[in-house]
């Protein structure tokens, strides 16, 4: 038997298999993806809270007025 038709043979397994490397490496990426948006909504709630703390000339500046600024400050976590 050929090394194609041997490798031919294994791609049409009917059965896929998962084994415990390829497990591992699944968990660690859906681990990691949730600890960025854990880290994301951080940052916004970060940013979010020094947007309620500037005075109106700050948020004339930037185009903002003050009844938006508390709109946006008073989101909450994951919004």
């Amino acid at each position: 038997m050929s090394t194609l038709s041997s490798v031919r043979s294994f791609a049409r397994a009917e059965t896929p298999s998962l084994s415990f490397g390829r497990a591992v490496a699944l968990v660690a990426g859906a681990v990691t993806v949730g600890i960025e948006a854990v880290m994301t909504r951080s940052e916004l709630a970060r940013s979010r809270r020094q947007l309620a703390r500037l005075d109106d000339r700050l948020l004339r500046d930037i185009g903002l007025d003050r009844a938006t600024a508390r709109f946006e400050a008073d989101k909450g976590f994951w919004s």
